[in-house]
């Protein structure tokens, strides 16, 4: 099995989610602008020598829909034969992408692969779209759905 290295992690600052300093940009331009400024940092790779693009985003609608890791790439200027995916594992979206990431250099099916993760709260909110089956009440809690909301309930229960 390949041993698998994190070569460097950047962040974008955080900002509100409505009115915030990220009010007037897409999500897609988020995501384009780590892309691209992982690879200025680290000159000693290509974006052509990424095997992949494993990208997080929760709510794959509006902007963060069809793909956002590819478009987010295609924004970066990223060749086109680099592939790109993006993963949704609810609130461990982007850790469910790096794991993705490591299994393919693991098993030899990638040597360098390209991770994040993006959501975009002012202009895709968690809520939007989300209409949950009425037989799950009967069986799930109601703060189950999302960590958000799971914070929300256990701070009522326990009256914080």
């Amino acid at each position: 099995m390949e041993q698998v290295v994190i070569v460097d992690a950047i962040r974008t600052p955080m900002g509100r989610s409505k009115g915030g300093a990220f009010r007037n940009v897409r999500a897609e331009d988020l995501s384009a602008h780590l892309m691209r400024s992982l690879l200025a940092r680290n000159p000693s790779l290509t974006a052509a020598t990424l095997d992949d693009i494993y990208w997080g985003c929760v709510q794959q609608t509006l902007e963060q829909g069809f793909n956002i890791a590819r478009n987010a790439a295609l924004l970066a200027e990223i060749p086109h034969s680099v592939p790109a995916v993006t993963v949704n594992r609810l609130c461990g979206s982007s850790m469910q992408a790096l794991h993705d990431a490591a299994r393919m250099i693991m098993t030899g099916d990638a040597q360098v692969c390209l991770v994040g993760g993006v959501e975009h709260m002012g202009h895709v909110p968690m809520s939007h779209g989300v209409d949950f089956h009425p037989g799950l009440s009967r069986n799930v809690a109601k703060a189950a759905g999302m960590m958000g909301l799971t914070a929300e309930m256990l701070s009522r229960l326990h009256g914080n």
